[in-house]
């Protein structure tokens, strides 16, 4: 009988402690999940990157106007930077029919790498040719995600 009764008393105690790791479990998961929503909430958008991209084409071509070839480096890398920041991210919204590094090897990759080259050896011409190209690019892949209205200039 003793041997009984010491048998229940430790299967409750069992049970009890079993159902505490489940419920401490439960309410860690919550709070995973909680944190997890918060994170996708302070998430930037696309337009936020977008906006960081219009600044840093807009600084590209000031610099080419004027000659400022260190400039113009570094604004094709903040360029760069930031495409790699969104596809890092995978950042995306309702609009892009595709995954963004689809539309970033598509439209920006090239025209990103040929400004770089462009800048370290001071060619003006290729540096004018390129940023049009990035320029009609951008507006290229703003009309296939139906967003045409988004047009920046030189």
């Amino acid at each position: 009988m003793k041997t009984v009764i010491c048998f229940l008393c430790l299967l409750i105690i069992i049970l009890s402690i079993s159902c505490k790791e489940e419920t401490t479990t439960d309410n860690k998961q919550a709070q995973i999940d909680s944190l997890k929503t918060i994170i996708s909430q302070l998430k930037p958008g696309l337009g936020e990157f977008m906006l960081q991209i219009r600044y840093h084409h807009d600084s590209l071509g000031k610099a080419i106007l004027n000659k400022d070839y260190e400039r113009a480096a570094y604004e094709t890398d903040e360029l760069k930077e930031t495409a790699e920041k969104i596809n890092q991210l995978n950042i995306t919204n309702d609009k892009l029919q595709k995954p963004f590094a689809l539309f970033y090897e598509k439209y920006l990759q090239s025209p990103l790498t040929s400004l770089a080259d462009a800048a370290a050896k001071k060619d003006d011409a290729s540096l004018k040719n390129n940023f049009t190209a990035l320029t009609n690019n951008c507006n290229s892949c703003h009309h296939e995600n139906n967003m045409a209205f988004m047009k920046i200039g030189q």
